[in-house]
C-alpha cells in the first residue's frame, strides 16, 4: 500500500516534509515570534481562535504567521523577548505538511486556518507582560 502526502491547504506551504526557506512578507504575511515558555501560554489563551503555528527546535520558540503591517503589534517591536519580521529581509523556514522535527507545524494550518489575527495575538500576549514592565 502507498502511504498518501497530506496536500497543503494553501499554495505557498511545501507538500511533504521539506522546507521552503522564503523571506518573510513574499508569500503574503508577516510573522511573530516569541520563545517558547511564553508561547505556550499564548497557545492557551488562543485556543482554536489561533492561526497555524511553525514551531523551530533549535531556537525553542513558536511562530504566528500575522497579516501585514499590522497596528496591532506595532508596539511590541522594542520588546526583548518578541520578534516581528515583515518587509526587512528577514527569513523564514516555512515546513512542509509532514515535517515532525527540527521546523515544523505546532499547529497545523487549514484552508481556513493560516493566519493569526494580529490583534487577537496581541491580546493574548498582553495578559503575560506586566504593566511595570520587565519580563512578561
Amino acid at each position: 500500500m502507498v502511504a498518501t502526502i497530506p496536500s497543503p491547504p494553501h499554495d505557498c506551504l511545501p507538500p511533504g516534509g521539506g522546507v521552503r526557506w522564503t523571506r518573510v512578507g513574499e508569500l503574503g504575511w508577516h510573522s511573530l515570534t516569541l520563545p517558547t515558555y511564553l508561547g505556550d501560554h499564548v497557545l492557551a489563551a488562543l485556543g482554536e481562535t489561533g492561526g497555524a503555528v511553525i514551531q523551530e527546535d533549535a531556537e525553542r520558540r513558536p511562530t504566528w504567521l500575522i497579516e501585514p503591517n499590522s497596528a496591532a503589534v506595532r508596539h511590541l517591536h522594542d520588546h526583548p523577548e518578541v520578534t516581528l519580521a515583515g518587509n526587512d529581509d528577514s527569513h523564514l523556514f516555512v515546513p512542509g505538511m509532514t515535517r515532525d522535527h527540527t521546523v515544523w507545524w505546532r499547529v497545523t494550518p487549514t484552508p481556513d486556518r493560516l493566519i493569526t489575527h494580529a490583534d487577537q495575538l496581541a491580546d493574548a500576549i498582553a495578559v503575560l507582560r506586566p504593566t511595570t514592565g520587565g519580563r512578561p
